[in-house]
């Protein structure tokens, strides 16, 4: 057994995941400025390793067997290695319980029209292996007649023991009945060229599917890769080592009843139509669900790219993801390491139900409703693009209704938490760019926010307190409902409402008296409320804010720490007057916590409440 312990920074007791397969344990503090506390999540009762029988392609001819081309009902009653060429009508493997059986397929055509191409019935375990620079073919017929009709037997490979899948050669598959390949104990994949195409799942393996050096594409009505068993602690995992993998699913690209771990590899799903097939549609904002997103029953149709029960864990590989639902999704948590990764959903980008925990990658949500969404998000690493119609990163407790409604406040929980330590993000949000039912804690990192423009949402918006010690934040939105850090914050930060709006591209920068730029940062839409802080800021201290200028060596989101100004639009005088200091008539003093407490809205000018809600997706599975 191989054991996985994924050390992460949070800032509180981790929850218990109500999904099996992890153990958490927690150390934790009520400072919520202290980023000390570790959660450690193990997966140490699952096995991740792939035998030498997996991974060996070659056999012994001497102790094969050959099926002649005329024996078109194979039947395979005891241990030893088998091997197949020509056309035949089935294959059915009956060993005692302890045989291990090897099927060569060298140009093998195999077709069924009342029941699976290959049927296990018993065995201690199968391989089936595609042989080097041969061509196989496995299919069955519309329907399952005779012994095979009215039973869950539903695979053109459908076995009842642990079964692996390798070679050198190709392997295809046609599922016409329902499932490509079934197994309802292991289903291990190897170096193999494999393509399915079925009316239901692709590829099942009941206790786990393992990937290693494989290329499978897969086209499936239902799922494309899944894993179903939920009453074992240390099974329902899907496992990818290495491995190339292209799916389009009419359900979930990627299903794991437990865990869903990625070593390495290329993954790329279209699940569901993909993003571009969903329909959204404008609306109430304060709908039953996690994020205000519309809960749905559990006989309708799941379309995410990747989902788990209760962890995913990626270490490092590729990921592009297309779906109608969200493009990773976890009942429990959700780690990254690193990769590289592209999403577009109609729904979520990310969605865990407990912890999102970003240590690295590069990672672009180019659509999404809520780019990153979790009961806790933690980001001590990576760089990370996100485009949202609603939220660009939203904590909120998955009994809650998530987002404000129309600016108003959500449900305020002091379970939730943005927690920011590291890293480069980008936000270009059409609701909230960063939205907390409870605290938010920045001690590091750079973060860039281009917010709404309606004034019922905000660029920054959190229920409880957000401070700040460390990194660099610029956040640029409406200023209806705008916040700024909270006083109990370590690092100088201000809050300035223009007297009209700057439009979009227009570059904001932040300069010392001498020009010096500070930080800087181009907006994708207009704005008049501008929050900025750095660990260059000082109590007492003067600066400039430009507007509309052109900064020497910025990246391409307008983004530098150094530098000059040229042609600038307006200049403004900043002299920093306390940790958190308010220029001009508009937003809001303080969390939505700092009401209560008499800090109100700032030049005594109330918000408009009347603004557009951003786009919400419509239907789709929250499971």
């Amino acid at each position: 057994m191989k054991k996985t312990v994924i050390p992460v920074l949070i800032l509180c007791a981790c929850l218990l995941l109500s999904s099996c397969g992890k153990k958490n344990t927690a150390s934790g503090t009520n400072n919520i400025n202290n980023m000390s506390a570790v959660t450690e999540i193990s997966t140490d009762d699952m096995d991740f390793e792939f035998s030498n029988k997996d991974t060996t392609y070659d056999y012994d001819e001497s102790e094969a067997k050959t099926i002649a081309n005329s024996e078109k009902a194979v039947k395979i009653t005891a241990e030893g290695t088998y091997v197949v060429s020509g056309e035949h009508e089935s294959i059915t493997v009956s060993a005692p319980d302890t045989a291990k059986v090897h099927i060569i397929l060298k140009n093998a055509t195999v077709s069924n029209t009342s029941g699976p191409a290959i049927y296990i019935e018993n065995a201690d375990k199968v391989f089936i292996t595609a042989y080097k620079n041969t061509t196989n073919t496995l299919s069955d017929g519309t329907s399952y007649t005779g012994s095979f009709k009215d039973t869950n037997i539903d695979g053109t490979i459908f076995s009842k023991t642990d079964l692996t899948l390798n070679g050198e050669g190709t392997l295809n598959i046609t599922g016409n009945y329902k499932c490509g390949a079934v197994s309802k104990d292991d289903l291990i994949i190897c170096g193999l060229n494999l393509t399915v195409k079925s009316t239901g799942c692709a590829l099942e393996g009941k206790d786990c599917v393992k990937i290693k050096d494989a290329a499978i594409t897969v086209s499936s009505g239902g799922d494309g890769i899944r894993s179903t068993n939920t009453e074992k602690t240390n099974k329902g995992f899907v496992y990818i080592e290495t491995g190339n993998i292209d799916i389009t699913s009419g359900s979930d690209g990627i299903q794991a009843a437990t865990v869903l771990k990625a070593a390495n590899g290329n993954v790329k799903i279209t699940a569901g139509g993909g993003a571009a097939d969903t329909k959204q549609n404008s609306g109430d904002r304060n709908m039953p669900g996690f994020g205000g997103k519309t809960q749905t029953t559990d006989d309708e149709e799941s379309t995410k790219g990747l989902k788990a029960g209760s962890l995913i864990v990626i270490d490092e590989g590729g990921f592009e993801v297309s779906s109608k639902d969200d493009a990773f999704h976890s009942n429990g948590d959700i780690e990254i390491n690193g990769g590289s990764f592209a999403a577009a959903t109609g729904a979520d980008g990310f969605h865990a139900d407990s912890n999102l925990i970003i240590n690295g990658g590069s990672i672009t949500v180019s659509r999404s409703y809520e780019g990153l969404e979790g009961q806790k998000v933690t980001v001590t690493g990576g760089n990370i693009d996100i485009t949202a119609s609603d939220d660009g990163i939203n904590a909120a407790s998955p009994s809650s209704s998530g987002s404000s409604v129309g600016g108003r406040p959500g449900n305020s929980d002091s379970n939730t938490l943005i927690t920011i330590g590291g890293g480069y993000i980008l936000v270009n949000a059409s609701g909230d760019g960063i939205d907390s039912n409870g605290n938010v804690v920045i001690t590091g990192g750079t973060v860039l926010v281009s917010g709404p423009t309606d004034n019922g949402n905000g660029a920054f918006d959190y229920d409880g307190e957000a401070t700040v010690s460390g990194g660099t934040v610029i956040l640029c939105g409406s200023s209806g409902m705008a916040q700024g850090f909270s006083e109990k914050s370590e690092q100088a930060s201000f809050m300035y409402t223009l007297d009209s709006s700057a439009s979009a591209g227009s570059s904001v920068a932040l300069t010392d008296e001498k020009g010096n730029v500070i930080a800087s940062f181009i907006p994708a839409k207009q704005y008049n409320n501008i929050v900025i802080t750095s660990s260059s800021l000082k109590n007492g201290s003067s600066y400039k804010l430009v507007i509309g200028g052109t900064v020497s060596g910025a990246d391409k989101n307008g983004y530098a720490s150094s530098g000059s100004v040229s042609s600038a639009a307006q200049t403004l005088d900043i002299k920093l007057t306390g940790i958190t200091t308010t220029f001009g008539n508009g937003g809001m003093s303080g969390g939505m916590g700092g009401r209560n407490k008499g800090g109100g809205f700032g030049g005594g000018q109330a918000p408009d409440m009347n603004g557009s809600a951003p786009e919400k997706p419509n239907g789709l599975k929250r499971r």
